[in-house]
């Protein structure tokens, strides 16, 4: 079966966020497999650029989207997005669930931010209760996640697993030890949830002045940020602005654990950092929180370590990775390695994501002629 589907993003084709860089990841491998995809970018798109908007435009462009096998709507944004003209389509909807926006909502007011994302929590558990009833199928990150929604009474038969990949060649695997100060390296964005903070404090506390810490992904918007940092760490810190792909190797390949701070949060539990399969890819040992699933592949597998979210956890197992030494630690890179070939390689979710796309399809079409033949 040759599929035809159409993925919805509620951003713009300019994004480059890890939300559209699984969207085109996900598009890829149904491409690589013999199907086709094509994106609707609502942000680009107007009047569907915003979510309530989209919500009550989108049946205009029911024409558009009957042309599709399937819709694969990017998040619960677009899928609420569907609200309005499910009744309308003649494909199924395929729900990418990438994390509980109203744990999200949550997490954003406790915090006290004020980014452009964190909406009410009424106006979050409104635009979940939309997406789910648009839903057919539904796609998500963690294992967390999916007990999350059997609990909801959705059948696991409708649920497919699909995690945040890494193509293996690009993120390629070194087991050449670095040489210089002993760095732990930190890639990505600063909101509210990644627990910054917390990393800079725990360094701050080492007793080894000198060890390096090399945090990654400023923009213009965070210059501040930076030269708080710069005036607070002085040379003991590295601060690189973002960079692409290949600068990116590059510059974590010269680290020696690569770490990825989270907060205690049932918004964290639901999620997968995509960070986490290009950090072990790289084959270096990981330092994660024990608040999400990655905790659970780390002990599995042997390759890092796993601190408490405090300050004071994350100060001890950062002096245990101090003192590990270089054999132990090559070893925990290699473990990681593998941990990521095994699990995490885009040609083994591809296949899933292949195989789940071409069942969801058939159902559906199974299910509309049963219904068909029903009413004659």
């Amino acid at each position: 079966m040759r599929l035809n589907g159409l993925i919805i993003s509620m951003h713009g084709s300019q994004d480059r966020s890890a939300y559209t860089h699984r969207l085109n990841s996900l598009s890829r491998c149904l491409e690589n497999r013999g199907g086709t995809c094509h994106f609707l970018y609502m942000a680009d798109a107007p009047p569907l650029h915003r979510v309530s908007a989209g919500s009550i435009f989108m049946p205009f462009w029911i024409r558009r989207l009957r042309r599709f096998d399937f819709i694969h709507c990017g998040a619960t944004d677009t899928g609420q997005a569907m609200y309005f003209c499910r009744f309308l389509l003649r494909q199924p909807v395929i729900l990418d669930i990438h994390g509980d926006v109203i744990a999200e909502a949550a997490l954003a007011n406790e915090m006290g931010t004020s980014e452009q994302n964190s909406a009410s929590e009424i106006k979050a558990r409104l635009q979940y209760a939309m997406a789910i009833r648009s839903a057919d199928h539904f796609l998500t990150v963690s294992a967390f996640q999916t007990e999350a929604l059997v609990s909801e009474g959705i059948p696991q038969d409708r649920i497919t697993l699909i995690r945040n990949g890494v193509d293996l060649a690009a993120f390629s695997y070194s087991p050449e030890f670095p040489g210089g100060k002993f760095t732990f390296a930190y890639a990505g964005g600063f909101q509210v949830w990644q627990a910054i903070d917390t990393l800079i404090e725990a360094f701050e506390k080492l007793d080894n002045p000198d060890c390096r810490l090399l945090i990654v992904g400023f923009s213009e918007v965070d210059k501040a940020l930076k030269d708080r940092l710069r005036a607070r760490l002085g040379s003991r810190v590295d601060l690189v602005d973002r960079a692409d792909r290949n600068g990116l190797v590059a510059v974590l390949r010269a680290a020696h654990v690569l770490a990825i701070p989270r907060k205690e949060h049932l918004a964290i539990r639901h999620a997968f950092p995509t960070k986490f399969a290009e950090y072990a890819a790289l084959g270096k040992p990981v330092l994660v929180n024990d608040v999400d699933e990655t905790a659970n592949f780390v002990r599995r597998y042997g390759c890092g370590f796993v601190s408490g979210p405090s300050v004071e956890a994350m100060t001890r197992t950062m002096s245990e990775a101090l003192r590990a030494g270089p054999e132990v630690l090559q070893k925990m890179g290699a473990r990681a390695r593998i941990m990521a070939e095994e699990n995490f390689s885009w040609e083994i979710i591809g296949d899933a994501y292949a195989d789940c796309v071409r069942y969801v399809v058939e159902r559906y079409r199974k299910a509309r002629v049963l219904r068909n033949t029903s009413t004659h």
